[in-house]
């Protein structure tokens, strides 16, 4: 703490509060915290009202790097033009012009949440320029300047400035969230869907897209995150500890729309809070859930990628051991298909391919396809060409693959604004949603595709983050067309996703790389912002057995148990039955409602003087405790009227809470002992595990206390007790 207070104080000058009072601020009070942005210099600050502090600084007027049509590339920054208007009850319309290229009008809203832009124009006075890229939050380099030049090669520089950034999920191998300014270096980090083409640290899967950030220290965070889909690839750009976003575009390569009129709607949603999460709980707030969507039944679901990524390519095998576990959907994830993108199956390496689909459907359990976004193998077989695709500057297609290494085996991407290829987009998901009948689409790759620098859609309206987004809508549609209660499964956590599926995934955990605890924690903290989206979350797990336990214990309050684990040890053992009796007790006795809070306990989220951590934590539905984790610490200070040791999972089977149910599931995680509430003597107690269900011998009651103990012996052979009162 001492050396973030001294980092702090030798960057006081930087944040000071202006001596001289502005004389038209524009102004957003939340408690404590003051948001003021003095529009004609472009200086926005978040101040702590009680002290004074200034925890941010920097620009929110956009600015372009433009080509001209003479061929020379310019800087652009949007400024006032003239005097302010009055500013007159909670939207205010702010006239800009761009040197002598063009006007414009920025609406600015105080709304119940926080402040909303909620629409940029610009008119360019003569033909548009190509836009390479836009930015908010960047500023001219003075000419009086340093001259200290960080990693970059323009003529401006990023002006945002706060001690301490957090991006969710941010960094993997291992894992990170939170970052001190000069933590970064010189960074380009994707907030959207182009993590592996284009960021710093390797960014794909969950929990892209993110399209926010919050910037900030101790008592003192402002969110900055997207209104609506950006039609440029969104990245947190740090140049010398200073931050802005960067809009790709490259219509200096790919052309511009030729209207003189570009408006930009809902272009940022900015909220403020005392903590990071809360500030992002505020920006979730903003997006309230749509009231039609059909919200479609949630599984447990066990993938086959567990086994499939060693080249093991059972299909009945994997039914029958996920069976036992009481798993209720199978997902057949890649390689499925006869190629990469063509929708059918691979006969050659599944020559009982449909046979094996009956078998597992005649046990009861439901099925799943993966599916790719954006990729296709053979195109002549999907009847699409060149135009179809994504093409570079020269005019040929663009390949991809999953971390974009030209020496390794890629495909082709399919351009969203081609016809064609929407039409091939709706057909093949029809016929897989005819043919197959799955109750769940796995969404993948949406991440894979080229950065603009690579190669665009030719349609301008479907650029930059908007390119997923759109076949992610049109895979959704199609299917639902067919059967509306097919659950949409994807990876990222940008509330602007959340209309177009129904479940996300804590994929692919091979990116927490020896850390599975703190980063499964990490992920499912993130996790926990959609919970009031109406999408549901799945726990997913590791590809290792041993990290299981802590994967298991956040699952009991997200929701939905997942995995994709292989049915057999590495030396083709069998898994011993103390690691498939934790999953049985959560595939069993799992919450399914997609409505919830958490409820952190003396778990965090996270801070400048400490990184996230979950130790308990709980679910609230509609104000009731549903469900709690509870792991040992060294001193375990009792929890709802509950003592305990060792770590234990509690999931109420009907809509009261843990202490108030009358059917209670009690899972152990290790050897020790729990004493909680009990206002009757249960009727019964019954013991779980892989052989079926006893009466449990090891509980007592006594006074209003129900005690549960398990030994370590004892452990191995439990999957849980339903306590029935």
């Amino acid at each position: 703490m001492k050396i973030l207070i001294r980092a702090w104080l030798c960057l006081w000058p930087f944040f000071a509060v202006v001596a001289q009072a502005q004389p038209t601020p524009w102004t957003y009070t939340k408690g404590a915290l003051r948001f003021e942005w003095d529009l004609l210099k472009d200086d926005a600050t978040l101040i702590t009202t009680s002290g004074g502090g200034v925890t941010w600084r920097g620009g929110l007027l956009p600015s372009f790097w433009i080509k001209e049509n003479n061929g020379q590339l310019r800087y652009l920054k949007a400024r006032v033009q003239g005097a302010l208007p009055a500013f007159k009850g909670n939207k205010s319309e702010i006239p800009l012009v761009l040197e002598k290229e063009g006007t414009g009008t920025l609406v600015l809203e105080r709304t119940a949440w926080g402040i909303r832009i909620s629409r940029f124009t610009i008119q360019w006075l003569s033909k548009a320029p190509a836009i390479v890229e836009m930015y908010i939050g960047a500023s001219p380099v003075a000419a009086d300047g340093v001259n200290v030049k960080p990693v970059w090669d323009r003529p401006f520089l990023p002006n945002w400035q706060a001690l301490g950034y957090c991006v969710p999920g941010a960094k993997g191998g291992t894992v990170q969230s939170y970052f001190r300014m000069w933590d970064f270096g010189q960074p380009d980090i994707a907030l959207g869907n182009f993590g592996p083409s284009m960021s710093t640290p390797y960014g794909a899967a969950f929990p892209r897209p993110v399209l926010f950030t919050a910037m900030g220290n101790g008592n003192g965070w402002i969110c900055i995150g997207a209104g609506s889909v950006p039609d440029g690839a969104m990245t947190l750009k740090i140049r010398g500890t200073r931050g802005c976003y960067e809009y790709l575009f490259r219509e200096d390569l790919w052309g511009a729309p030729p209207q003189n009129t570009r408006t930009w709607d809902d272009l940022l949603r900015i909220t403020i809070d005392t903590s990071a999460i809360a500030s992002f709980q505020q920006y979730y707030a903003s997006f309230p859930v749509d009231e039609n969507k059909k919200v479609a039944p949630v599984s447990s679901v066990w993938n086959t990628w567990g086994m499939w990524r060693l080249r093991k390519y059972p299909i009945r095998p994997i039914a029958d051991f996920m069976e036992k576990m009481s798993n209720e959907m199978m997902v057949l994830d890649d390689p499925w298909e006869v190629s990469q993108g063509a929708g059918k199956p691979n006969l050659e390496k599944f020559p009982d391919f449909f046979a094996d689909v009956d078998h597992v459907r005649r046990n009861g359990t439901s099925i799943g396809i993966w599916e790719t976004v954006g990729w296709i193998k053979d195109t002549v077989a999907a009847g699409l060409g060149v135009n179809d695709l994504i093409r570079d500057a020269a005019g040929k297609p663009c390949l991809a693959n999953w971390n974009f290494d030209p020496s390794g085996e890629a495909y082709f991407c399919l351009d969203v604004s081609s016809p064609r290829t929407r039409a091939f987009l709706e057909e093949r998901t029809r016929s897989v949603m005819r043919r197959l009948k799955p109750r769940l689409i796995k969404l993948d790759f949406g991440y894979g595709m080229p950065n603009p620098n690579m190669g665009a859609p030719k349609d301008p309206r479907f650029r930059g983050e908007r390119s997923s987004y759109e076949m992610v809508r049109l895979i959704s549609a199609a299917a639902k067309s067919i059967d509306p209660n097919v659950i949409i499964l994807y990876y990222g956590i940008s509330p602007l996703w959340a209309p177009l599926v129904d479940m996300i995934s804590l994929d692919d955990q091979g990116d927490l790389w020896y850390d599975t605890k703190q980063g499964h924690a990490e992920w499912s903290i993130w996790a926990s912002l959609l919970s009031q989206q109406c999408v549901a979350i799945s726990g997913s797990s590791s590809y290792e057995w041993r990290t299981d336990d802590e994967v298991l214990m956040n699952t009991i309050i997200l929701g939905s148990p997942g995995a994709v684990l292989p049915t057999e040890l590495e030396n083709g053992a069998p898994i011993p039955e103390r690691f498939l009796n934790r999953r049985l007790a959560v595939n069993k006795w799992y919450r399914r409602s997609i409505l919830w809070k958490p409820v952190w306990l003396n778990s965090t989220a996270g801070n400048m003087e400490a990184p996230p951590r979950l130790r308990c934590w709980g679910r609230s539905e509609k104000d009731v405790l549903t469900a709690l984790t509870l792991r040992a610490d060294v001193v375990n200070t009792p929890i709802e009227n509950i003592n305990w040791t060792g770590n234990w999972g509690l999931i109420s089977q009907d809509e009261q809470s843990v202490t108030t149910t009358t059917r209670l599931a009690v899972i152990p995680f290790s050897e020790g002992k729990i004493e909680l509430p009990c206002a009757r003597k249960p009727a019964q107690v019954k013991r779980l595990n892989m052989q079926g269900t006893v009466p449990a011998d090891n509980w007592s009651w006594a006074a209003g206390r129900l005690t549960i103990t398990v030994t370590f012996a004892q452990l191995d052979n439990t999957a849980g007790f339903l306590v029935e009162i």
